[in-house]
């Protein structure tokens, strides 16, 4: 049972359904019943449905007329597009944090998450290490100061999430490289180098979207 005041709940919900959909216990196609998310969680269905509609915001989700909702199904094109928009967000995200930091002590929180990353990457923990990944979002936030850009990510975030799950669980070893990427990301910052920070990105996220495409069933 989810415990929570009425504002956070509809939240709390999409949360908790949007972390078994980007783990995979909850497969793409699987129909996602209110009744039953009702008696799950103990809540209404009218925060359900609110739920629902965050995670199709969140691009986890399809709602249709009379059949309800169901996981979306991870199909070649919609991964090849949401790399192509959610690279375009991040390398705007990398590109405004190295314009508008002003101090190093603004940078130091990057490296704690950097330490966070290695940790996980040392016990081969994928699930902690994508969280700690988005974590440089929250991070950069603050600095960045642009709620538009900070909104499209926190819709965009989850599907990616997803993604990187079935990536890094089919190699794991690219967990470690994306430490090494990050590495270079900060030195990219730090310098003000944007241009290094594209091609930084665009190379990392054209290859894990290949390891993404390369991880969804394939078609019978």
């Amino acid at each position: 049972m989810l415990q929570h005041d009425a504002g956070c709940l509809t939240h709390s919900i999409a949360d908790a359904l949007a972390q078994r959909i980007v783990t995979g216990e909850l497969a793409g196609g699987v129909a996602l019943r209110e009744v039953a998310i009702t008696q799950t969680y103990h809540v209404s269905r009218s925060s359900v449905r609110e739920a629902l509609l965050l995670l199709q915001r969140r691009y986890l989700v399809d709602i249709y007329p009379r059949r309800g909702a169901q996981v979306r199904v991870l199909t070649a094109q919609n991964v090849q597009d949401l790399y192509d928009l959610s690279t375009e967000l991040y390398i705007l995200l990398g590109t405004l944090l190295a314009q508008r930091w002003q101090t190093q002590a603004q940078l130091l929180p990057f490296l704690r998450v950097r330490r966070a990353m290695q940790d996980s990457v040392q016990n081969n923990d994928v699930e902690a290490f994508i969280q700690h990944s988005f974590a440089i979002v929250e991070v950069a936030a603050p600095i960045v100061d642009n709620p538009y850009l900070q909104q499209a990510l926190a819709n965009v975030m989850p599907a990616v999430s997803r993604t990187y799950y079935a990536a890094f669980k089919q190699r794991s070893v690219e967990m470690a490289q994306f430490t090494r990427i990050f590495d270079q990301l900060l030195v990219a910052v730090q310098a003000r180098h944007t241009e290094k920070i594209r091609q930084l990105l665009q190379a990392y996220a054209q290859k894990n979207c290949q390891l993404a495409l390369r991880a969804l069933p394939r078609e019978r």
